[in-house]
């Protein structure tokens, strides 16, 4: 079976490092820019991660890819992801109107599971975004996944991955567990949607 070597999976994920850092910089930014001019930000709080070298790996596997750095910097746009913790749905939006207005960052995938919900109930938006980085010899872009959610629909994610999602061998894919997490995502919706009322 194949492997990445340990230098190379270090080498690999070096820009991809620069580029997360590099957003979350922006992000901050843009979040302490409407607590000065509104006194009031959008995002409740952000989490970063780069893949692990086995989590690399495995997905190249899974995708028919031969197990190799060079095949992971071409095959994959996960390698660095940011979650983005909103209060509100319309938050959500907002954050991601300023994102698209940064002329030198581009956006390579979009996929709106907020308005389209998954069939499970996940609502969540996700965007694949170029970042530059630059090198003593230039620039390249370098993807970050970005996954933007609402408090209640971070809740239910985290929960319904962990007492479904991890457990599926143990408790089927059919399981009474997951309607009930269905049912849970429409009451977290219309709780949410009431407290925006309330704003």
């Amino acid at each position: 079976m194949e492997y990445i070597e340990e230098a190379d999976y270090d080498s690999l994920i070096i820009p991809y490092q620069d580029a997360m850092a590099n957003l979350m910089t922006r992000l901050d930014s843009l979040n302490n820019d409407y607590r000065r001019k509104y006194k009031n930000y959008p995002i409740h709080h952000m989490q970063e991660r780069i893949k692990k070298k086995e989590s690399i790996e495995e997905k190249l596997r899974r995708k028919g890819c031969r197990v190799s750095a060079e095949e992971a910097r071409e095959n994959l746009t996960d390698i660095a992801g940011i979650r983005i913790i909103c209060y509100f749905e319309e938050d959500i939006y907002h954050v991601l109107e300023r994102i698209k207005r940064q002329t030198d960052i581009l956006i390579l995938q979009e996929k709106d599971y907020i308005r389209q919900e998954k069939e499970n109930g996940y609502r969540s938006l996700h965007i694949i975004v170029g970042i530059p980085v630059y090198h003593i010899d230039g620039m390249d872009y370098y993807p970050v996944e970005i996954q933007m959610r609402t408090m209640a629909r971070d809740l239910w994610a985290s929960m319904e991955h962990r007492i479904c999602y991890k457990n599926e061998e143990k408790i089927g894919k059919d399981s009474p567990k997951k309607e009930t997490f269905k049912e849970f995502a429409k009451e977290l919706y219309q709780m949410e949607q009431k407290l925006s009322e309330m704003k």
